[in-house]
């Protein structure tokens, strides 16, 4: 069974799920507007105006029931929370605080993008807006080592999100991502993955990748299927 995780990747980091999501709840709003009037002859009310799309949020996934287990139970959970502000944290922040000194005004001034990862069908960029966490069981110490956690994310434009996810609405299977190792290149990958070497080409062009020399141990390749492929 596929596990689900978030990652982020500036600061970077990892949280792991050791039970899957019970639920996901997806969601989505629209706003409407008037435009002009109505009358006898328009087809509506004398006095009403016909609905206009004014603009959409974008979608809104919350996570139900996510559970961690361990002593690092607390860690990931504290994790989650951090990646709800600006500068991600304790090491974000002091690198942001570097840059911004260095710069004379303040450039950090949205939450980082974390990528959900789950499976062929989940795999989004988006910001953590919300995190309510449970603590249901501890250590002799004191140490939670079992939590319940409920994550709200919403999701942010970006490459991944061109790329088809659900297979059972012409969505097309076989998406994943890959952790570079030593030794790694957009070649080596391409052919591994899909039997050519040249297609490192269109590898580079999924991810947004404009220099394949600047590849480095640690980084998330994504996969397309090979059929999504631009």
């Amino acid at each position: 069974m596929a596990q689900a995780s978030i990652i982020c990747e500036m600061p970077p980091g990892e949280v792991s799920f050791d039970l899957n999501p019970d639920q996901i709840l997806m969601s989505r709003q629209s706003s409407m507007g008037s435009y002009g009037s109505g009358s006898s002859n328009s087809g509506s009310p004398a006095g009403s105006s016909p609905s206009i799309f004014k603009k959409s949020s974008p979608p809104i996934l919350t996570l139900n029931r996510v559970t961690f287990l361990g002593s690092n139970t607390k860690s990931r959970c504290d994790q989650l929370m951090d990646w709800m502000s600006p500068g991600g944290g304790m090491l974000g922040a002091l690198a942001g605080a570097a840059l911004s000194a260095l710069a004379g005004k303040n450039l950090i001034t949205r939450p980082p993008k974390v990528i959900f990862s789950w499976g062929p069908s989940f795999l989004i960029e988006a910001n953590i807006t919300n995190v309510s966490v449970t603590y249901n069981r501890f250590a002799p110490n004191g140490s939670p080592v079992r939590a319940e956690v409920t994550i709200r994310l919403q999701q942010q434009p970006s490459l991944l999100s061109l790329l088809a996810t659900n297979p059972t609405s012409a969505g097309l299977p076989g998406r994943k991502a890959h952790t570079v190792t030593a030794g790694d290149s957009l070649a080596r990958i391409a052919t591994d993955q899909y039997g050519s070497p040249g297609r490192w080409r269109q590898l580079a062009e999924a991810n947004g990748i404009e220099d394949p020399l600047r590849v480095r141990p640690g980084d998330r390749v994504y996969l397309p299927n090979p059929e999504e492929m631009p």
